[in-house]
């Protein structure tokens, strides 16, 4: 025990946190007193004084030993968890939370409803005596701030901002979102369904960037002022253009496709490799805000016969970064290098990846082959980098999963 904490009441302690942690068990809480511990006879006789003072004030029941060691105390268990955490002059963990839930509702009133469900899920771990999100019962000024940040964000509020921006706008702190990342990303990637994304992935789906990155890409693409033309996407072997200069952009001709390619040692070899007439577009993984706006002018300026590929790796990260590009753009990529087969003998064997289920279950142009990486047989992932690139084949939607 504590030697700077009475004896008697760090074990009472230790007995309302272990209640309070099981509220719903079937048999009340107790302990047994570590005599071993009490080295004096006055020790023994101030922690039973205290036990004592705690059965009659209605918070435990005490049972004594038998026989030679009927003198001393064998169990407390609890009797009132309320009448013990008043008895130790402190509030039920209870009462504690039910009192943060009421000064944190504020925080989540201009946020969409599933928030209510996460301060329902912090109330109930508080009570049990958690934590919350790595957040105590006490912190009501970090619970809010996360809480803020989480509302803003289900508001689309992040969205094209760096997240120092973002943190000022919504809590006043440019370092609050840093503070909160990866509990504000446990949340996002539930609420989305995908549970394996980290702090970064989460950051740029809900449209967070550290700064706007240039969109690297090869085609008829141009950003055009008064002045001439400032970027040309011709240029070999690819051109950049910031999601700023997107009022400035030009087509300068029809491309034969669009293609967007996750990873940066494939686009490379591509746009060095290819000459396809297509517009190439690297996305850096989960696509940026710029990517995806650049993207959404291309699908909507160009005729819907330019057909539109993505090209990533088949495994959990891919297929969830494609499935992002179909439920974001106007329309739909088709997959491109991206099946069954090629993943079979070219890839890797690995385990199976259950939540992969959900898009199994969609109508998702991947659906088969997340079937297979989440409950097939023979699993492998296959990284875009062990095979050469190649032209999509025009007019034909590739295979995805047989």
């Amino acid at each position: 025990m504590n030697s700077h904490v009475d004896p008697g009441v760090a074990f009472l302690t230790r007995l309302l946190a272990l209640s309070e942690g099981s509220p719903g068990r079937t048999r009340p809480a107790s302990l047994a007193p570590d005599y071993d511990q009490l080295r004096t006879a006055e020790a023994i006789s101030r922690f039973e004084t205290q036990i004592l003072a705690a059965q009659r004030s209605g918070a435990v029941s005490i049972r004594n030993g038998k026989r030679e060691r009927r003198h001393l105390i064998e169990r407390v268990t609890v009797q009132d968890s309320s009448a013990l955490a008043s008895h130790l002059g402190r509030k039920s963990a209870q009462v504690i939370a039910h009192e943060a839930r009421l000064n944190l509702e504020p925080a989540i009133r201009n946020g969409e409803p599933w928030l209510v469900r996460i301060l329902d899920e912090m109330e109930s771990r508080w009570a049990h005596g958690e934590t919350a999100f790595r957040l105590p019962s006490g912190e009501i000024e970090a619970a809010g701030e996360f809480l803020t940040l989480l509302a803003a964000i289900s508001k689309d509020q992040a969205r094209g901002l760096d997240a120092r921006t973002f943190s000022l706008r919504v809590t006043g702190d440019t370092k609050s979102f840093d503070r909160h990342s990866t509990r504000v990303a446990s949340v996002m990637a539930a609420q989305l369904g995908e549970p394996t994304l980290g702090p970064d992935l989460i950051g740029s789906r809900i449209g967070l960037e550290r700064f706007g990155h240039p969109v690297h890409l090869r085609g008829a693409l141009m950003a055009v002022d008064d002045h001439g033309v400032l970027v040309d996407g011709r240029v070999k072997p690819f051109a950049s253009i910031h999601p700023e200069l997107l009022p400035l952009l030009k087509l300068s001709g029809k491309p034969s496709l669009i293609l967007t390619i996750e990873n940066y040692a494939s686009f490379n070899r591509y746009v060095r490799e290819i000459n396809d007439g297509g517009l190439i577009i690297y996305t850096g993984g989960f696509a940026s805000a710029g990517v995806i706006e650049i993207l959404r002018w291309l699908l909507n300026n160009l005729e819907p016969s330019v057909p539109f590929f993505h090209w990533g790796d088949i495994d959990p990260g891919g297929l969830r970064i494609f499935r992002y590009l179909e439920e974001t753009l106007p329309r739909a990529p088709r997959p491109h290098l991206m099946d069954k087969s090629l993943a079979a003998s070219h890839g890797k064997p690995t385990r199976r990846d259950p939540t992969l289920m959900q898009i199994s279950k969609s109508n998702s142009a991947i659906a088969g082959i997340a079937g297979w990486l989440a409950s097939g047989d023979d699993i492998k992932h296959l990284e875009q980098e062990a095979i050469d690139p190649s032209s999509p084949p025009i007019g034909v939607v590739s295979e995805t999963a047989a």
